[in-house]
């Protein structure tokens, strides 16, 4: 009873709370005057504060600790602490709504957890689509959603929970126990509770879908030992799992999990054309296992020999002695795993013993080969693929007993592989063989020999070891070390990027790639790479090449289909050879990928620490490949590295681990040229950045803003919002925050797709002309429009990175811009990382194409803008005599013609003008006049015209640019400097379809580029719609 009214007391607080809040919400709307409002918020966020930190303290005090504990789990996120009762900060407006919606997810979080247990789907789906945060939080009984309707083999509850709910498969029950009992519920998973209760079907459903079966709850039991009890889940195990070869009791963890090496094997031998293994005796099968077993100080026993027969262990083969015909030699395999029983790594083939579209060859070789569907062999030894490799290396690890596998190389045919009887078939049983694997990595005294079948050494009777491999450190960090951008826990799905130790020469990738300035390296691609890769080496020591990349395909004892030779120019300035490494990484990937090639491996990076830091090349690299693989889809890379080279090991290994926890923690950025753009999910009053930047169109977050900087704010923007009330941006001080300045720039979302993506863009100009003249090099903005319901937001998103991006090439610009998303805006922050990640780094489509520059630019390498036209020319005459005429007496003299040459602004107006051209199929392009105080015209000249100042002569026809044909109308705006000197610009305007204006015009109506007094003035509102031809100075 006690626990009924505890519920009942906690949800009718919460609701007592979010009845407050509404009531304040409702307040907070019937004020108007901007002074009220500052005043009010401030006070009201404080005063609310208060309240529910008094509601809150007194509630939990009068729970029990169980209901105490479940409130606070689901609260967490609000910085609240129950041991002093109060929030650690004052709360924000913007997150009252979220509270809100929080706190009612904690009332119906009740319903959903029992209708989990009862089977009631309609109230777990409704909770589920309305709190998705919640969806794998523990009821106040310690249990999960999974859990509970697993327990009860609610199948269609299961089912929708893991592929629309999308809660994570291996969620544990909460660990601990209020009461400090042992208790089989705590830690335990939904496969627990599926084998515990005996709900095969829920069980084979989790372990499809990547249920762990050897996680341990509170008691330390696996559900495998949950589920002993009943025999149908125990004979589901027994027939799914490897069971011990020489011991039959079901397995109770992974291979690497388990530190103990065992005598789990069975050695086999066969002819090289028979379909029979036959069993070694056991005083063969302990020779042959203890060869491989590493003894210290002792060397690998690698040839077995009596006077009957000689194994080599290096290829896995066995002769007789008194017979040298190939017919007398037998194929070896070990049946059991490689790690568990000797501690080694190893590499799978595969043989086929029967394929019904192929006529028996009775061609004997000893030679492995590459599978090639044109050319399969019975009875010849074929290697996997890498990745294939790692799926049976996962699957031995797993213990699994089958693994459904595709080998694209035979028509993409799906097939079945028999872990325990080392098997292989398809579906229709036409093809089958036999699998084994041969060492490939051993614990060894740091040995390094480089080919399996041609020791470097020339000593026949070694092993080919390459890495001395410690069973405190790399076996218990998981064979592979990994970064997986899908953050998929299932262990069968591919990872993107790993770095491992090994030989990049017998690497059976599409491309491996060689760093020229790996010299060692270099010497063994020379010696086992054949003639062509011999002469294509010659030949680059004796020719300079301006292409940093060579590719040929691989010959001799290279593994791999094509071999790309990297030369990094050296250079001493560290970010030039960054640009360098990124330049090549993109034409690496985009050449694997024209080829249609899906692997890639690189050997590792061989600098003089001393010229470059090493760490930060191997970031950028990393970084590089990473956003590429978002281009192009499918192209896995791995990083091999040399045994020796264990601190470059660790440098890939930390970077890769680095980026998998940037993506985890909510954070990701993105280098574009000299910048970086960022995501990150936080509070945006919080950034310690130069700038940060609001829009007009979140009217709660500019309050917010201004109560948060304080008065000093405050006055400010209201002083700027009496003085210039049409102006775009606003700048104030930073008064209480961490900034240097904050950015209040005006912008209205459109539902209408060309004006969203044309006022985006806007934003954005007027954005970075102003950090520009503060010389600014960092912000933090929000996504504008996200809260609009009317508006896409993937477009939105798209528009502003590529045009941020736009910005950063055209200007060269070097800046860090941050994006801040709110905590509990998944769906937002999702979409913005996969388009950060998808765009494209744009090319500058402003390059300078000669033919289309002007006739009478004076072409220089200066980076100057303006130029002084000489009056001997034409080109000045002809200015002059227009404008003289078109003043109607109204000036004395010209003093100067200047020419503005700004090539980045001409090209930006030249796509402008194609663009209008193809969307009218008209040419509306006009010389117009536009007067200009002096202290504006380097601004206007470097960086357009800016609507910043948008209304410093009036808004009567719009809030845009304003320019007009009669420039003795412009004469009256051009204000003399203290020598009675005047400026205005003659400008190249695309005028486009224009319509009347008037001045509540924020922007131009859909349909329509300009809008004007229907006589000789017209107002552009894109900065790019008009260039500044020519600056005349006179009086």
């Amino acid at each position: 009873m006690s626990s009924e009214n505890d519920e009942n007391k906690l949800k009718k607080g919460l609701e007592e709370i979010i009845e407050i809040i509404k009531d304040i919400n409702y307040e907070k709307s019937s004020f108007i005057n901007s002074n009220e409002i500052f005043q009010f918020n401030k006070q009201m966020m404080e005063n609310l504060t208060n309240v529910i930190n008094n509601k809150l303290k007194c509630l939990l005090d009068t729970l029990s600790l169980k209901y105490q504990d479940y409130f606070l789990d689901f609260f967490n996120d609000y910085n609240y602490d129950y041991s002093k009762g109060i929030f650690n900060e004052t709360i924000k407006i913007y997150i009252l709504e979220q509270l809100s919606e929080d706190l009612n997810g904690i009332i119906y979080s009740f319903d959903a957890f029992k209708s989990s247990f009862d089977g009631n789907f309609s109230v777990v789906k409704n909770f589920i689509e309305n709190y998705p945060k919640y969806k794998d939080k523990c009821s106040i009984y310690d249990t999960t959603l999974l859990y509970s309707s697993s327990r009860n083999n609610y199948f269609h509850i299961v089912k929708y929970l893991i592929e629309q709910g999308k809660c994570f498969i291996n969620i544990q029950n909460r660990k601990y126990n209020r009461n400090n009992q042992l208790n089989g519920t705590s830690g335990s998973t939904a496969l627990h509770a599926a084998c515990f209760y005996g709900h095969l079907n829920i069980v084979k459903y989790l372990i499809d879908n990547g249920a762990n079966y050897f996680i341990k709850n509170h008691l330390e039991e696996t559900p495998i030992q949950n589920g002993l009890s009943n025999r149908n889940i125990r004979e589901f195990f027994e027939n799914f799992l490897i069971l011990n070869y020489l011991d039959l009791n079901l397995p109770q963890s992974t291979i690497f999990d388990n530190n103990e090496m065992k005598l789990n094997s069975i050695w086999e031998y066969k002819t090289i054309n028979g379909n029979q293994w036959i069993l070694f005796d056991n005083n063969q099968s302990n020779r042959l296992r203890n060869a491989l077993i590493s003894i210290e100080n002792e060397e690998f026993n690698m040839n077995i020999n009596n006077y009957l027969y000689s194994i080599s262990l290096m290829k896995f083969l066995s002769s007789q002695i008194s017979n040298s015909s190939i017919n007398e030699y037998l194929w070896i395999r070990c049946r059991g795993s490689s790690i568990e029983n000797f501690h080694i790594y190893s590499t799978w083939q595969i043989m086929f013993n029967e394929y019904l579209s192929i006529k028996i060859n009775k061609s004997i070789s000893l030679e492995v080969l590459n599978i090639d569907h044109t050319n399969i062999k019975l009875n010849h030894w074929y290697q996997l693929s890498h990745f294939i490799n790692q799926q049976i290396d996962n699957g031995i690890n797993y213990r699994r007993k089958y693994l459904y596998i595709n080998i694209d190389s035979i028509d993409n045919q799906l097939f079945l592989f028999n872990l325990e009887e080392f098997s292989f078939s398809n579906n229709d049983q036409t093809i089958n063989g036999f699998i084994r694997w041969i060492p490939e990595f051993l614990l060894k005294n740091d040995q390094f020999i480089i080919h399996k079948y041609k020791p470097s050494n020339g000593n026949s009777h070694s092993l080919p070891v390459y890495i001395n491999i410690q069973q405190s450190t790399i076996l218990n960090q998981q064979q592979y070390l990994t970064t997986d951008i899908n953050h998929d826990e299932n262990f069968h799905e591919n990872e993107s990027m790993i770095v491992r130790f090994g030989n990049i020469i017998e690497e059976k990738s599409d491309v491996i790639v060689i760093w020229w300035s790996s010299k060692s390296l270099l010497e063994l691609i020379y010696e086992y790479g054949g003639s062509s890769v011999r002469n294509t080496i010659n030949h680059k020591f004796e020719n300079k090449s301006d292409n940093p990349i060579i590719s040929i395909q691989s010959d001799g004892f290279i593994q791999s289909k094509m071999i790309y030779f990297i030369d990094l120019e050296i250079q001493s300035d560290i970010i030039l050879v960054k640009k360098s490494i990124e330049s090549i990484i993109n034409s690496i990937m985009e050449k694997v990928h024209e080829n249609n090639y899906k692997r890639i491996s690189f050997s590792s990076i061989d600098f003089n620490s001393n010229i470059y830091p090493l760490e930060s090349i191997i970031e950028t690299i990393i970084e590089q490949i990473h956003q590429q693989q978002f281009l192009h889809k499918n192209i896995f890379v791995s990083f091999i590295i040399e045994s020796n080279k264990k601190d470059i090991f660790n440098y890939y290994y930390e970077h890769l681990n680095s980026l998998n926890q940037s993506i985890s923690q909510n954070s990701i950025s993105k280098t574009i040229a000299n910048s970086q753009i960022q995501l990150e999910k936080g509070d945006i009053i919080k950034q310690k950045v130069d700038a940060i930047v609001v829009s007009s169109s979140s009217d709660i977050l500019k309050q917010l803003i201004i109560i948060e900087g304080g008065e000093q704010v405050y006055e400010s923007y209201e002083k700027e919002n009496k003085l210039n009330p049409n102006s775009l941006l606003i700048s104030c001080p930073s008064g209480n925050l961490l900034c240097k300045r904050i950015f209040f720039v005006k912008w209205n979302p459109n539902e209408n797709e060309f004006i969203l993506q044309q006022s985006i863009n806007d934003f954005i100009n007027i954005l970075i002309q102003n950090l520009l003249s503060y010389n600014y090099k960092s912000i933090a903005l929000p996504l504008i429009g996200s809260n609009h319901k009317n508006i896409s937001t993937p477009i939105v998103i798209k528009t502003i990175i590529n045009q941020f991006i736009y910005q950063i090439k055209s200007r060269n610009l070097s800046i860090n811009i941050k994006f801040i998303i709110l905590p509990d805006q998944d769906q937002i922050y999702q979409e913005f990382y996969q388009q950060l990640l998808h765009s494209h780094e744009q090319q500058d489509n402003q390059l300078i194409n000669y033919d289309e520059i002007p006739a009478t630019w004076d072409l220089s390498d200066e980076t100057r803008n303006r130029f002084i036209v000489s009056f001997h020319l034409n080109e000045y005459k002809t200015v002059h005599d227009e404008f003289n005429q078109l003043m109607k007496g109204k000036i004395k003299k010209i003093i100067q013609i200047e020419r503005i040459q700004n090539q980045r602004w001409y090209f930006q107006y030249l796509a402008h003008k194609k663009d209008f051209f193809k969307r009218l199929n008209k040419n509306t392009e006009k010389r117009l006049y536009h007067a200009s105080k002096f202290k504006l015209n380097n601004s206007i000249i470097n960086d357009c015209f800016n609507r910043s100042f948008a209304g410093l002569h009036g808004t009567a026809y719009g809030m845009g640019v304003y320019f007009s044909s009669d420039p003795s109308y412009c004469h009256h705006f051009a204000k003399p400097n203290s020598n009675g000197e005047r400026s205005m610009f003659i400008a190249q305007v695309l005028i486009g379809e224009t319509i009347l204006g008037n001045s509540s015009m924020k922007t131009r109506p859909p349909g329509y580029d300009t809008t004007t007094d229907g006589n000789h003035i017209f107002v552009i509102y894109h900065d790019a719609q008009a260039y500044a031809q020519y600056l005349i100075t006179y009086k």
